[in-house]
């Protein structure tokens, strides 16, 4: 009786996993086909305005774009039927790349926190967070920064925080603390294959030596006639820089 009851209980278990497999993978199915036709609209429709006389290209793409409102709403749904879902990672990605700077829901930023704070995945959610500053943006941000235990959402989520104030010159102390703790903490960070650490830090240190009052860096070259010229030749002289090229 006792092994009969204890098959029944093990049957049950197994069918509820195989239950659990199946709604993830039709979650996963789901998601993968919105943002597949999505995708494969927009591929479709950049083939038929290419395909049109130069002139009429522009026209053509503000007109008919493929708008993405329905498929954002329908992943949306689909992350909130599910948020733990590992495939709700590829949703919010999607839907945050093309929602034109726009803030995520609120309660996205609560799942993310609440059920992917350390999947490694993450940091390319983060990636997809560039034209978004939102509040809500900023303090998931901070969160990942100072909870996350993965490595790379940490430095994509310091790099985010960088380039959204780059520009900014009320920030350029901000700014140079995030840059410098990306460098230090996460140097092997790459975007793209570059490490954006020292390339963000190089940036910043050759944009303070050019700063208009700074001594100019030394350039050596030839002029018009072939002679060998510098710019310190012509030191406490005006002189009008021309940068041109040809292609």
């Amino acid at each position: 009786m006792k092994a009969k009851k204890l098959l029944i209980m093990l049957t049950a278990a197994a069918g509820l996993a195989v239950a659990q497999t199946d709604a993830k993978n039709k979650i996963a199915d789901q998601i993968s086909e919105l943002i597949e036709t999505q995708d494969a609209a927009v591929k479709k429709f950049m083939s038929k305005v290419r395909a049109l006389p130069r002139e009429k290209q522009r026209e053509a793409y503000q007109k008919g774009y493929p708008q993405f409102d329905d498929t954002i709403e329908a992943l949306y749904a689909l992350v909130e039927e599910s948020p733990a879902e590992a495939a709700s990672l590829k949703a919010i990605s999607w839907i945050s790349s093309h929602s034109r700077g726009k803030e995520l829901k609120p309660e996205i930023f609560a799942a993310l926190e609440k059920h992917h704070l350390d999947h490694r995945e993450l940091s390319e959610v983060i990636l997809s967070f560039y034209g978004a500053k939102g509040e809500n943006t900023q303090a998931f941000l901070a969160t990942v920064v100072e909870k996350s235990k993965a490595q790379d959402s940490r430095g994509s989520a310091l790099y985010i925080q960088a380039i959204q104030i780059e520009r900014d010159t009320a920030k350029t102390t901000q700014y140079k603390a995030l840059v410098e703790r990306l460098n230090t903490e996460h140097a092997g960070f790459e975007v793209r294959g570059r490490k954006v650490g020292a390339m963000m830090k190089a940036t910043l240190e050759a944009k303070e030596k050019l700063a208009i009052g700074k001594l100019a860096p030394e350039i050596i070259g030839k002029d018009v006639d072939g002679k060998e010229m510098k710019l310190s030749d012509y030191k406490g002289k005006i002189v009008v820089l021309d940068f041109w090229g040809d292609w």
